[in-house]
């Protein structure tokens, strides 16, 4: 009897191993996949380079698209169509319109992080390809709706930098982009101010921050940074009304001698901008202030009275 029970436990095993087995080798097929992703990421070579690495102008500069048009793949499915548009030095430029209408995608062209199908983006005149590209993004402050708050301490999350805690100055510029963005109160009721650790991903007292407390994080980021110009892309969509008023006022404070651009489908964070353009697939059908596109009655007319609707009831 001994024999046989040693052999059904024995069997048993063995089933049970077999079955493992199998499990694994479907688990190894579908986790080889996303290896596979990784090694082509990891082995992936830009293809944006600078054509003769001039030095970037540090002074006010004239940013300028000129009958550009852009496909991701192939030139059949274009995505932006001749694009014309000058930026002048300090001013404050919104891009709206519906989604898909080509909006972040244009300003993704302003960064390089993409090149143009056709025609060319000019900074002082000069393709923005002759520049050192390292140093052409580093004049560049932006968030994206996608941007990530990482476990680690907010004065972290703000510089992006490693930077010795003692270092008054740093600490203090730091401090000032999280008060400008809104974030003062919050960041008081920290008992360990800026080394407080956000996420409780590594650290079991870390603090979660909220939808619109992260967003105010991100902006600080830019703030902090001595950039030239300035990308928002929908930089009050997680804030409330009175949050985004308040942010509208610290942008024209602290953005006064810097470009700003930024895309927002809330048309009241638009009504102060120099110059709206209204974008629709990927073309621009209208621009002015906004006063001057009310009295066209056209799409950006349209957009304006429906959200205006909404309070008037």
């Amino acid at each position: 009897y001994s024999s046989v029970v040693v052999l059904f436990n024995s069997s048993g095993n063995i089933k049970g191993s077999l079955r493992n087995l199998a499990e694994s080798i479907t688990s190894a097929a579908e986790n080889s996949l996303y290896i596979e992703k990784i090694r082509s990421f990891l082995a992936y070579k830009t293809k944006i380079s600078s054509r003769s690495n001039m030095a970037v102008p540090t002074e006010a500069a004239i940013l300028e698209l000129k009958n550009v048009s852009f496909s991701y793949n192939d030139h059949t499915n274009q995505i932006l169509h001749n694009i014309n548009m000058k930026i002048h030095p300090y001013e404050k430029i919104a891009l709206v319109g519906y989604n898909g209408a080509g909006k972040t995608t244009l300003v993704k062209l302003f960064m390089r992080l993409y090149d143009v199908t056709e025609g060319e983006v000019l900074l002082n005149g000069i393709n923005i390809k002759e520049y050192e590209i390292n140093e052409y993004r580093k004049q560049l402050g932006v968030v994206f709706q996608d941007y990530r708050i990482f476990a680690t301490s907010v004065k972290d999350n703000v510089l992006l930098e490693d930077v010795p805690d003692e270092n008054e100055n740093v600490n203090h510029a730091c401090i000032q982009a999280l008060n400008d963005a809104g974030f003062r109160d919050r960041l008081l009721s920290f008992e360990k101010g800026l080394k407080t650790p956000l996420t409780t991903e590594f650290e079991e007292d870390g603090i979660n921050l909220s939808g619109g407390e992260s967003q105010k994080v991100a902006i600080a980021r830019v703030l902090y940074k001595n950039a030239n110009r300035i990308i928002l892309d929908e930089p009050s969509s997680a804030l409330d009304p009175i949050a985004e008023y308040n942010l509208n006022k610290t942008m024209q404070e602290v953005a006064k001698h810097r470009t700003v651009i930024f895309i927002s489908h809330r048309l009241s964070t638009t009504r102060d901008a120099d110059r709206i353009y209204m974008m629709e697939k990927g073309s621009i059908i209208e621009e002015g202030k906004h006063e001057e596109l009310l009295e066209m009655n056209g799409k950006y007319s349209m957009m304006w009275k429906a959200q205006a609707e909404r309070y008037k009831g």
